[in-house]
């Protein structure tokens, strides 16, 4: 009978001993609320697999926002740890109007606008047609090309056709240059502003159009296949149009968030972004180029472990 209590008192500690340690090792798992907007937030997946693998017990949890004025707003007041859902010049733009205080700690992902046209194969075909110009004044004759008509993505346009060296832009214009900030019609074009969901359908109807992957891709554009020229996808950081993660600026020494940005800046997630989302999206941060079926493995990996 002794024995059978010195068994059963072993076994009660041992319990309590395994029950506590399960309870500090749920203890140091650390939830981060990231707030996004849209549909195309599955690289989140890929970010947590990374953390998984790396046993950092830290567990994402997505927070979707319907417009986008709304997470940074939700961020500077502590309703949410992170956000990823913008480029720099919306931050930008949006914390000075705001005064949130606010800051990147983190680069994602590039939507680049591309260059497409169905009428010539390549910029050469295009300034030949054209012919120069040279002045500020659109002539008759002049090739059209549209560009999105809201207030960021037409700046991005119109760096791009200068990009393509069809026209020239006042440099004093920055990166959020617009219509009248174009200085000179290098080549004889016009440029046209129009809505950008519009753009593939009407696509037709210009000499080119500057279109993002989001309304090109789902037409049948490859940007790398059927682009004459491909917004910058710089990974410095100079780009204004690059996607960020970014935090409450009191936070942005925080070690949990540096390993969240580590595990999205790794080449598991690099390659789920690049089989994904098909050339919409490019990540901003340094990779290793892989085989198309590499990385589709990599997405079938990913969506087998983590199911969001």
């Amino acid at each position: 009978m002794k024995n059978t209590k010195k068994i059963f008192a072993l076994l009660l500690i041992a319990g309590v001993l395994s029950s506590g340690a399960f309870a500090a090792k749920k203890a140091k798992t650390q939830k981060v609320k990231v707030g996004v907007c849209g549909a195309n937030n599955d690289q989140w997946k890929a970010v947590q697999y990374v953390l998984d693998k790396e046993n950092s017990g830290i567990k994402i949890e997505l927070v979707e926002f319907s417009a986008y004025n709304l997470p940074n707003e939700a961020l500077n007041s502590g309703d949410i740890d992170l956000n990823a859902f913008q480029h720099k010049a919306y931050l930008n733009n949006d914390a000075g109007k705001n005064g949130y205080d606010l800051t990147v700690i983190g680069d994602t992902l590039i939507a680049p606008l591309t260059l497409y046209s169905k009428k010539y194969k390549s910029l050469d075909e295009i300034k030949k047609a054209a012919g120069k110009n040279g002045s500020k004044t659109v002539k008759s004759d002049a090739l059209k090309f549209a560009i999105p008509s809201d207030g960021t993505n037409l700046s991005r346009g119109i760096k791009l056709l200068e990009a393509a060296g069809l026209i020239k832009v006042d440099p004093a214009a920055g990166y959020i240059p617009e219509l009248k900030d174009i200085t000179e019609l290098v080549y004889n074009v016009e440029v046209v502003p129009q809505t950008a969901n519009t753009l593939p359908q009407t696509l037709n109807d210009y000499a080119g159009a500057t279109i993002n992957g989001t309304y090109a891709i789902p037409t049948g554009l490859i940007p790398s296949k059927d682009g004459l020229i491909i917004e910058k996808q710089s990974e410095s950081g100079d780009n204004p149009y690059v996607n960020i993660i970014v935090a409450r600026t009191k936070d942005k020494d925080n070690d949990v968030y540096k390993k969240i940005v580590k595990a999205y800046q790794s080449q598991v997630v690099a390659e789920y972004i690049l089989s994904r989302f098909e050339e919409s999206f490019f990540p901003s941060f340094a990779y290793k180029t892989v085989s198309a079926d590499k990385a589709a493995e990599t997405v079938k990996a990913v969506d087998k472990a983590i199911k969001w």
